[in-house]
């Protein structure tokens, strides 16, 4: 005759398992990276500018961007790069230059 409790044991380790494979999933979904690519909604959330001054300087070629019929895509990448080309430099940087 089978010992109950083995019977046992062996469920609370399957939940055990399952359990440990639903953590180590929700924690890979939960650090993807973000998308590389996007629309509008992307190079606002990294500009932190509004979609007119956007659109504006998409018009004028001022920003990195690639166009396909009427969508706008940006990337994450040339876009980080853009912001960072603009930076200016400090006090410090200008006396001891």
């Amino acid at each position: 005759m089978n010992n109950p409790f083995e019977i046992i044991n062996a469920r609370l380790s399957n939940l055990e398992a399952l359990t440990l494979q639903a953590l180590d999933c929700l924690r890979n979904t939960a650090t993807a990276p973000a998308p590389e690519i996007g629309g509008i909604e992307l190079a606002q959330q990294v500009t932190r500018l509004s979609k007119p001054r956007l659109y504006a300087l998409v018009s004028a070629r001022g920003i990195p961007h690639a166009k396909r019929g009427n969508k706008l895509y940006f990337n994450r990448a040339d876009l980080l790069a853009w912001v960072n080309a603009g930076k200016r430099g400090t006090n410090e940087t200008a006396a001891n230059a």
